[in-house]
């Protein structure tokens, strides 16, 4: 494609702005989205393609996280309980105790203890009853549909009340004095691992996973290879059971290495009314979470935010409420067009959802400029230093922060670039096409190019619909 062509292709695609030609580096312009616009200025000086309905992948993110933080605030937790009707006597609680989950998309191992380890302060040592998953917190989960193909892998673990570990045991790989093996943690009792590891030779180890095969059905783990002495103390993490089989399973593992005993099995029960509260957990704040959402592209926690969002906001954990929400608080905001804007999970883990370039740039702009600026923006990768941005944007460094987006099919990049004289630009960029697979480096020099011409004072004009 010439320079003439693609500024060609930019005017018909709606683009006005700035002197000179654009380069789209190899993309089709009927492919991409682009829009940018100074936070602290008016209007947006890029918009091609802003007002056609794309895709956003994980860039959807960023819509969950906003209108969370808006609704719950900053200091916003998530609580576990643990309660019951049953009396103590002795050492022992004599009837069911009661899991109330609260979704904490950040509930692990350390937490889970924790919370264990208040019920043994009250002298409790034996549960003689069951252990009751208490699961109110939210009504409906949704789903990602099609994506079947990917059934058993991490990033599409599903969202519920009593999120573990986000449903991953972890692998421990040993190449000791006692040969090459490997250990699973926490040790579910459901699970059967099977080990053909033998000693292999001395080679740097940067990821065990380079020299163990690991295959999971859910509730069986072989591993298999040969492991240098370098990987000695590696882990990798396995998804395996289902979520109430593995906080069941969890859980008795964590209350049996604090000497207790029990519980007799586990099942799905409502805390009556006058159940009492033995023991609880609450959450470090939101933006804690959001980070790790933002930063690591996480599916299972945003999903789990999105329901968070439905049962605040409308008094029900369901897709449907935290889209009801969603939408309210755009319009609240007189926020763009909302005719394009489809919500599936709030994850952009979907076919489904759909975003207007121009309307994800005006959230940005709105959380640039609210009162929960510093936490959103937190939030967000830092080129060339962590998450998903660690490896991109070498040239462009910490001053660069934006949230990425992956699909079959779409590449997209949102957030914000900030001036060494503190002005910052809002910048989102889509593309949605077989041309996606591919287009990483052109996206990443697309946006190169608008921090470069912001930089140099190119971008002044104010870009019409």
């Amino acid at each position: 494609m010439t320079m003439t062509q693609a500024w060609l292709g930019l005017l018909l695609g709606g683009l006005c702005a700035q002197a000179g030609a654009w380069d789209l580096h190899g993309l089709k312009p009927e492919e991409v989205a682009v829009w940018a616009a100074p936070v602290e200025g008016d209007g947006p000086v890029i918009a091609h393609r802003a007002d056609a309905a794309m895709n956003p992948a994980s860039t959807m993110k960023l819509l969950t996280g906003w209108a969370a933080l808006n609704r719950l605030g900053p200091d916003y937790r998530w609580k576990t309980s643990l309660l019951s009707d049953a009396p103590v006597e002795g050492d022992a609680l004599k009837g069911d105790l009661y899991w109330l989950g609260g979704g904490d998309p950040r509930f692990d191992n350390g937490d889970l203890l924790s919370l264990l380890h208040s019920l043994r302060l009250r002298g409790i040592r034996r549960l003689e009853g069951r252990l009751l998953l208490d699961k109110r917190a939210f009504a409906d989960i949704g789903g990602a549909d099609d994506f079947d193909e990917d059934a058993g892998r991490a990033f599409v673990v599903g969202p519920d009340a009593h999120l573990v570990n986000l449903k991953v045991a972890w692998l421990t790989f040993y190449r000791d004095g006692q040969g090459a093996r490997a250990a699973l943690d926490p040790p579910l009792s459901g699970v059967a691992l099977q080990s053909d590891l033998k000693p292999g030779a001395d080679a740097p180890c940067p990821d065990v996973r380079r020299f163990v095969a690991i295959e999971s059905d859910g509730s069986r783990v072989s591993v298999s290879g040969s492991l240098p002495a370098a990987c000695d103390g590696q882990r990798a993490y396995v998804n395996v059971l289902d979520h109430d089989a593995f906080a069941g399973q969890d859980f008795a593992a964590m209350w049996q290495a604090l000497g207790g005993e029990g519980p007799l099995r586990v099942e799905r029960g409502r805390a009556p009314d006058g159940a009492r509260e033995l023991a609880a957990w609450q959450s470090q704040p939101l933006p804690a979470a959001l980070a790790d959402i933002n930063k690591y592209s996480n599916n299972t926690m945003a999903r789990t935010l999105f329901l968070t969002l439905g049962r605040e906001a409308a008094g029900e954990g369901s897709p449907r409420a935290a889209a009801g929400a969603l939408r309210d608080m755009l319009s609240q905001r007189g926020i763009a067009d909302l005719s394009a804007l489809q919500l599936e999970n709030g994850s952009g883990l979907s076919r489904r959802e759909r975003v207007t370039a121009r309307l994800l740039g005006e959230v940005l702009l709105d959380a640039a400029r609210g009162p929960y600026a510093s936490e959103f923006i937190a939030s967000l990768p830092i080129a060339a230093t962590d998450g998903t941005l660690k490896k991109r944007f070498a040239d462009l460094g910490p001053r660069l922060r934006m949230k990425t987006g992956t699909l079959n099919d779409v590449k997209a990049l949102a957030g914000y670039w900030q001036a060494e004289d503190g002005r910052r630009l809002a910048i989102v960029a889509i593309v949605n096409g077989p041309q996606a697979k591919t287009s990483a480096k052109a996206l990443d020099a697309l946006v190169s190019d608008l921090v470069r011409d912001y930089r140099g004072g190119a971008m002044r004009s104010s870009a019409k619909p």
